[in-house]
């Protein structure tokens, strides 16, 4: 009960409660008049009584739900009422809009049956006003164009459909209007489009917009490259290989020597790796470093993607087999192992399925 949205939807439904309570007992009081001047008194309270208490009926539902959807867990999600919470505080409050509107229509019949000389009066100074005059203008104008009621029986066409009669109304102007405008628009569009040539075609359209496409992915694509970490990096291409050669040269050659076969490092073109050998591993390796023996972390020198180029640069020296290679450190580590290990496991996947 802290969530301010909460305490106002409950608030509302409460007040609705109270409306609909007043109005409820109004209609009760008139009812029992209209009863009392009607002829046909029993009908017409077996009616009131039926549209009563479907109202009640309806205002204690209103009221359970009220009750129901304070205990409601708060799980935040709407202004930080739970789903179900808010939905259940929005339907109750409209279901309680919903019987103030009914109330308020059976409260004005039953007006209009209690002081039937008053409403005729009230009708006719309405009909008279100004803004009923220009309301008629406007709806014969451009709305429906209807004949009055009084010239029916002149527009009545002979088609009789078992009793139905059609009138031979003329169409409503907003909807010629509208067809119109598609006619102006059809020939614009085909000035536009075949005789003008100013605009793009469908394919045209589609070209363009994978362009577009194209230009945004590859934008998308290359902002997504610095977010490669040990887990995603893949083996760069030529390109980035002659990148990551360069930034070897710069930070590398002092410990692993200019062609990779060791010094104070170990040697980075045989199969034997102290800390792993995939490109994960050596990824991992140039960012983090291992300070304990000797290997310093460059994630704060190089970012992730000059972090994959110098990883793809030390695999691709594998084999090269340069002269006076330091001895093998570290346990033997074979890419097919690797292949085959993955392999294996994909056919236990199969035949587990």
């Amino acid at each position: 009960m802290s969530n301010y949205l909460e305490i106002l939807m409950i608030i509302v439904a409460l007040l609705l409660v109270i409306v609909i309570w007043s109005l409820s007992s109004v209609l009760a009081m008139m009812a029992k008049k209209v009863v009392e001047q009607a002829k046909n008194a029993k009908k017409i309270l077996m009616i009131i009584v039926i549209a009563s208490s479907s109202l009640f009926a309806n205002n204690i539902e209103a009221q359970d739900a009220v009750a129901d959807s304070t205990s409601a867990a708060p799980i935040i999600n709407y202004g930080g009422m739970s789903s179900t919470g808010f939905w259940t505080m929005g339907t109750v409050i409209a279901l309680e809009l919903l019987v103030v509107l009914l109330l308020v229509l059976f409260i004005k019949g039953l007006w209009k049956s209690l002081h039937p000389v008053a409403q005729v009066e009230a009708e006719k100074k309405m009909s008279s006003s100004w803004l009923m005059t220009t309301w008629k203008k406007l709806d014969k104008q451009f709305f429906t164009k209807a004949a009055p009621i009084e010239q029916e029986a002149d527009i009545m066409l002979d088609h009789d459909y078992d009793g139905i009669k059609e009138l031979d109304n003329a169409l409503p102007p907003w909807w010629k209007y509208g067809f119109y405008i598609t006619i102006v628009v059809a020939v614009f569009y085909l000035l536009k489009f075949e005789v003008w040539k100013t605009g793009q075609d469908q394919l045209q359209e589609y070209t363009t917009e994978m362009t577009e496409a194209k230009a945004q992915t590859d934008a998308y694509l290359a902002a997504m490259k610095e977010n490669v970490d040990e887990k995603t990096v893949v083996m760069a291409d030529a390109a980035g290989i002659t990148a990551g050669k360069e930034l070897f040269a710069k930070t590398c050659v002092a410990c692993h020597m200019s062609n990779g076969e060791g010094g104070v490092g170990p040697n980075l073109t045989d199969d034997y790796w102290i800390h792993g050998g995939s490109i994960n591993d050596v990824f991992k390796t140039i960012k983090y470093g291992y300070p304990d023996k000797g290997m310093q972390s460059w994630s704060s020198t190089y970012s992730p993607v000059q972090i994959q180029q110098i990883a793809s640069y030390i695999k691709s020296l594998r084999g090269t087999n340069p002269p006076n290679a330091k001895a093998p450190q570290g346990d033997l580590y074979s890419e097919l192992a690797i292949v085959d290990s993955t392999q294996v496991a994909k056919m236990d996947s199969v035949s587990t399925k």
